[in-house]
């Protein structure tokens, strides 16, 4: 398995409002968080930009062994989607969530706090990390 790389909280708040900036000249007026890990990212975001609609995406692509499986989605979002929705994520690696919500979603825009691909490879904004980490974000727990 890759070194981890812990990302702090403070971390992640400063990346959004860094994020935030670089989109607020977006029209955006509803936020659609990918579970679970842009739940954080997408609150943060909704604070920073002043949007009060929030809503989410259930997908699945990580198995309990942390190994990448088929994408599943396991609840859509419950509002109309169109070209002022914001997609948020916390991570860009394997790609696969970004086509999905492009393939169903086309008219739809997408954020993520970090990706591990050059931001000129990508249509939208990230701080890149390092390919060969496997990044931990502050909420996330092994289960009880």
């Amino acid at each position: 398995m890759a070194e981890k790389e812990y990302i702090s909280y403070d971390e992640i708040v400063e990346e959004c409002k860094n994020l935030a900036k670089r989109l607020k000249n977006n029209k955006f007026n509803k936020i659609i968080a990918i579970t679970r890990g842009g739940m954080v990212p997408a609150c943060l975001l909704a604070q920073f930009l002043d949007i009060r609609t929030i809503d989410s995406i259930a997908l699945v692509s990580y198995g309990n062994d942390d190994k990448q499986a088929d994408l599943k989605c396991l609840l859509a979002p419950n509002v109309e989607i169109d070209e002022h929705t914001l997609f948020v994520d916390d991570l860009y690696d394997s790609g696969n969530t970004y086509k999905y919500i492009k393939q169903q979603y086309p008219q739809a825009k997408c954020a993520v706090v970090y990706t591990k691909y050059s931001e000129a490879e990508l249509d939208f904004p990230a701080t890149l990390k390092a390919k060969d980490k496997w990044l931990v974000f502050p909420w996330e727990f092994d289960a009880v």
